[in-house]
């Protein structure tokens, strides 16, 4: 487990019992004779996550008599090189957990099951981009976790006071207080730059804010080269690690930030429950303010992200019928209400966002408005866009690295970037 469990977190009690709460199982008890086994696996690291799943798991498996939930974590650079290797040999497990992206590429494996022709689903309430996630060909193959997420500049109060600087709003502002911010004993910022989408999706608001098209496929321009050239000054300055370059979003980047090594970070709201682990609460330890923008007053893009159950052709119809009712004893009104708070995302009913934003802390004021508006990574692109996700982290870590100019990666990204476009 990552470096977050080894804090003691005084209030886990109060979590789990909030936890235990959230899960109260909505189905009958099941008579069912025969034992069945559901495989699931997943990359859900935080505090909340792993109590939320683990105490849902158990709940199911009471509700379900001769029913046992085997759940395996992989990390996130790795789950989705680990389901293709797992559809190319037939051997997915029961239930996945896909980050939304790549939810087109799973569907193209002919390894997951319509949940469309199972029995109990329905589309009703769902915001249009989160439920069409899993459309394809008229059918429905996915179903949303616990609802979406965007991202948002978090800052350390303190840090900022100390160094008289105000929560920056545009790149320039962002450069010198990283810069300002950075001593002895933290860095001014934390990047994510890995070998992995989550770095992609980190940049993408950098990238899109500026003009960066939707598709990529001006990324060598001036839009592309000025967001990426951001990045790379943070680096070259010192006012962020060069060992970005190996840090994924969670739990990497927000280590660094949690253990007061960075004064700021660009990183979701499903860190509340480790921030909070960590005795760093909103509005006393940590300020949350959108993603700087090259210049004030610009409108912020940020990517939609979350993840998505599906479900494979491993087992017979009784198993996947009964991994449905694992994911969709997760989809009623007030389990999702709960589900959501634990995983800290914006639930993906209508109705049920527009209760948990009445409910939610201030802490979620950003989150919630840039995630209704947020842009779906997929949109238009389908199963290219994880093949253009590539070419991207890869051209960031060329550049971030110095083993290439910003603008030589960027154009080798283009090359490769027209000719996914074009279906060569």
């Amino acid at each position: 487990m990552n470096v977050l469990t080894r804090r003691r977190y005084l209030g886990l009690a109060a979590l789990a019992a909030a936890a235990c709460a959230a899960i109260g199982m909505s189905q009958a008890i099941s008579s069912a004779a025969t034992s069945i086994t559901l495989t699931e696996e997943d990359y859900f690291n935080t505090p909340g996550q792993v109590a939320a799943l683990a105490l849902y798991s158990k709940q199911f498996e009471a509700a379900h008599p001769g029913v046992t939930v085997k759940r395996q974590y992989v990390p996130f650079a790795s789950l989705n090189t680990k389901l293709l290797t797992q559809a190319a040999g037939h051997a997915l497990p029961n239930i996945l957990a896909v980050d939304n992206p790549f939810v087109s590429t799973m569907i193209s494996t002919g390894q997951v099951i319509p949940l469309s022709g199972l029995k109990g689903f329905s589309t009703k309430g769902y915001f249009p981009a989160i439920i069409s996630e899993g459309l394809s060909g008229g059918k429905y193959y996915a179903l949303p976790v616990a609802g979406a997420n965007s991202i948002a500049l978090m800052y350390n109060i303190a840090m900022l006071k100390d160094a008289g600087v105000s929560p920056p709003k545009t790149w320039d502002e962002l450069l010198a207080a990283a810069k300002k911010l950075t001593t002895s004993d933290h860095y001014g910022i934390a990047l994510t730059c890995e070998a992995a989408e989550d770095t992609t999706w980190q940049w993408e608001p950098y990238f899109w804010s500026n003009g960066g098209k939707f598709t990529f496929s001006n990324i060598a321009s001036a839009p592309g080269v000025q967001a990426l050239t951001v990045w790379k000054q943070l680096i070259d300055d010192g006012s962020a690690s060069k060992d970005c370059l190996n840090w994924s979003q969670t739990p990497a980047a927000s280590t660094q930030f949690i253990d007061q090594k960075a004064a700021m970070m660009v990183n979701g709201p499903w860190n509340f429950s480790a921030l909070a682990q960590g005795k760093m609460f909103y509005g006393k330890q940590y300020g949350i303010v959108p993603v700087p923008t090259r210049v004030a007053g610009q409108h912020v893009v940020v990517p939609l992200g979350g993840e998505d159950w599906m479900i494979s052709k491993s087992g017979d119809s009784a198993t996947q019928q009964m991994a449905f009712e694992y994911i969709n004893g997760m989809q009623s009104p007030g389990m999702e209400l709960k589900m959501a708070k634990l995983f800290g995302y914006l639930p993906a009913r209508i109705a049920v966002a527009k209760t948990y934003v009445k409910q939610a802390g201030p802490q979620w004021s950003v989150y919630v408005n840039q995630t209704l508006f947020a842009h779906p990574r997929t949109l238009g692109l389908g199963v290219k866009y994880p093949k253009i996700s590539q070419a991207v982290w890869t051209a960031m870590q060329a550049a971030l690295s110095g083993s290439k100019s910003v603008q030589d990666a960027l154009n080798t990204a283009q090359s490769q970037i027209n000719s996914i476009l074009q279906g060569k």
